[in-house]
């Protein structure tokens, strides 16, 4: 007997069937809530990422505008040039300081420290440190450029006369850069020197531009920077201890120097030069 199909009968299929449906459907509406919550947050990432960057190239345009363009270029040359002559006056004692047979020696911390290959840091994380700092002084510190290379030059003079009344030579154990590096194998002997270790270059110039930099994130930074240099320098023995903490000392001093010379002699003068605004 074929069993009657009555309305009753396929009513809990059809509910079934209905069920399903829904159930699909609340999942693909879930599906899709997530899709616009996600894309929401990624829309919300990337416009503060364009905010920000509309932020940093006004900060930029800012830092340029009004500037004293004749006053700048003037001032500008004028301590480019006394830069120059910082840079040659090292160049000469670093030649005299490499043709000098000097002893070596080492010191209690040298003899306690491991020696570790970190010379890549002490050159291609050298040239990314002054590389990062010289473009961030030209978008957001034009105004402060002459002072900085002042700053500089002033450093590079004053370690040179160390350089040449030094009378110690490289610490015994030292892995050598003009051999075992890339970059300073190319550049040992022409703009940098063997004999040169009182006090730490490396060291001390992100020091340097740890005191230039007035923002907090900047100045820390580059602390980080001229630590971790340091660290460098003793691990290659490439630096006795003093050459470091002497590093740290001198560079604050000429900091102070530099700066009060800067702005109470060098700068006056530039000013005097140029002719009244009308």
């Amino acid at each position: 007997m074929v069993p009657v199909k009555t309305e009753t009968a396929g009513r809990p299929r059809a509910l079934a069937a209905l069920e399903a449906e829904l159930t699909k459907l609340e999942e693909r509406l879930r599906l899709s809530n997530e899709d616009v919550t996600r894309l929401r947050a990624a829309f919300t990432l990337a416009d503060k990422a364009e905010a920000g960057v509309r932020q940093e190239l006004a900060e930029i345009r800012e830092s340029w505008d009004d500037l004293h363009y004749k006053w700048w270029c003037l001032t500008l040359a004028g301590v480019v040039g006394l830069f120059a002559c910082s840079y040659f006056f090292y160049t000469n004692l670093g030649w005299y300081a490499d043709q000098r047979t000097l002893p070596g020696g080492i010191d209690p911390l040298l003899a306690a420290l491991p020696t570790v290959n970190m010379l890549p840091v002490l050159s291609w994380g050298w040239l990314a440190v002054h590389l990062y700092a010289a473009v961030h002084a030209v978008l957001y510190y034009p105004r402060q450029m002459p002072f900085l290379l002042f700053l500089l030059g002033s450093f590079i003079g004053v370690r040179s006369v160390f350089v040449f009344l030094s009378p110690i030579g490289a610490p015994h154990g030292m892995l050598d850069m003009s051999k075992m590096d890339y970059l300073f194998s190319r550049i040992m002997g022409t703009y940098t020197f063997q004999n040169e270790f009182v006090f730490s270059g490396h060291t001390g110039i992100p020091f340097l531009f740890s005191l230039f930099f007035e923002s907090k994130f900047h100045k820390r930074l580059f602390l980080l920077f001229s630590l971790m240099m340091a660290a460098a320098c003793l691990l290659t023995k490439n630096h006795y201890a003093v050459d470091i903490l002497g590093a740290y000392f001198m560079g604050y001093a000429i900091f102070i120097l530099s700066r009060d010379v800067y702005f109470r002699k060098i700068r006056p003068i530039f000013l005097k030069v140029l002719p009244p605004t009308p």
